[in-house]
């Protein structure tokens, strides 16, 4: 039996495999693979990078493998239907309340047409924004509806969102009261993006769509900023693809999401940012991008050889210490938080937690 590849190697955009993927969701998928070809860690990154049901009829694959893509795209929509199902439902009730959600990420994409198939997206959840004066109304009135607060532990009290709304059989909702946690919350915030959004209607809700350029810019500082350097280093091919189709979809002001990453000194991560989606789906920058050197060296050799991160003392006090020490001071400030931080650090299995997550990545 073949051995399961290293997380390394999995993360690795450089194999033929990842480029045979890229290729796909641009257009362009070359020749068709060799008669040898591993579909197996094809399909295993395709999964990893989130973009299974994307690739139906864009490769020349055998039978078996064309009719599993098949198969996967055709669940997906079914998923999807149901999903807007859930936010037409959810969106009625707040409705009801006076309130108008603002939809987040992948529901906003189905709703607009980002995808010209639905079913070529894969949503985790169902993202609301509502003002925070209403959010915490808003996740009661879904509770009642027969939802539960999935609460893991004290941290999830400190995220951007409320604690995950869950209901079996249906996809978990997220009520987002600001649009992340540091230079997030100053590059845009909440307010902004709930008065530059516009109603539409979706079916009998009423549900409110992002400016073109906030959906771009929560887009680029979600992946680049709020899930810390490791999605900021290998951002999966959905996101950089939902960058493309955003892009296509509507009329960017880009000066203008230039100026709001400029403001708060993080020019060069945007324009990283897309330099590896052109080099990865030969994208065109939509403005010249006046960075490089030595920094776009370092990400490019991270995409060749991810142990390189091993070495990093910078990678490491940011993906395992800083986080940490920012939630613990949060925690600390409330009882309970004090008493879980006061668990954790005394569990054996805490600190294998935190090597598994660094050698695992």
């Amino acid at each position: 039996m073949e051995a399961k590849p290293s997380a390394p190697f999995r993360m690795r955009h450089d194999t033929p495999e990842f480029s045979l993927i890229a290729d796909a969701l641009t257009g362009n998928p070359g020749p068709p693979p060799c008669p040898d070809w591993d579909w197996d860690q094809t399909v295993a990154i395709a999964a990893r990078e989130e973009v299974l049901p994307t690739l139906a009829g864009k490769l020349s694959c055998p039978p078996g493998m064309s009719d599993f893509f098949e198969a996967i795209h055709e669940l997906n929509a079914k998923r999807n239907r149901q999903l807007i199902g859930e936010i037409e439902t959810l969106a009625l009730l707040l409705n009801q309340a006076g309130i108008e959600p603002v939809l987040l990420k992948g529901s906003a994409y189905l709703v607009t047409g980002v995808y010209c198939d639905p079913a070529d997206r894969w949503l985790q959840d169902i993202d609301f924004l509502i003002c925070e004066g209403d959010s915490s109304r808003a996740c009661e009135i879904i509770r009642r509806a027969g939802y539960e607060s999935y609460v893991k532990s004290p941290i999830a009290l400190l995220l951007h969102h409320h604690p995950v709304l869950v209901q079996v059989h249906r996809v978990p909702v997220e009520i987002h009261h600001s649009l992340g946690r540091g230079r997030c919350r100053a590059i845009l915030t909440a307010d902004e993006m709930v008065k530059g959004s516009t109603g539409v209607r979706l079916g009998r809700a009423a549900v409110r769509i992002p400016s073109p350029e906030h959906l771009m810019t929560h887009l680029i500082m979600h992946s680049q900023l709020q899930h810390g350097p490791y999605c900021r280093i290998w951002p999966t091919l959905r996101n950089m693809l939902d960058v493309v189709l955003v892009a296509r979809r509507f009329t960017i002001d880009w000066d203008a999401i230039r100026g709001r990453f400029r403001g708060h000194g993080n020019t060069s991560l945007l324009n990283l940012h897309l330099m590896q989606i052109e080099k990865t789906l030969r994208f065109p920058p939509p403005f010249p991008l006046a960075v490089g050197g030595v920094r776009w060296l370092y990400r490019r050799a991270l995409w060749r050889e991810p142990r390189l991160r091993y070495v990093d003392p910078l990678f490491t006090f940011s993906r395992l210490v800083l986080p940490r020490v920012r939630l613990s001071w949060q925690l600390l400030k409330d009882p309970v938080g004090r008493q879980f931080v006061r668990s954790r650090l005394f569990r054996l299995n805490f600190y294998k937690r935190l090597f598994a997550e660094f050698v695992d990545g």
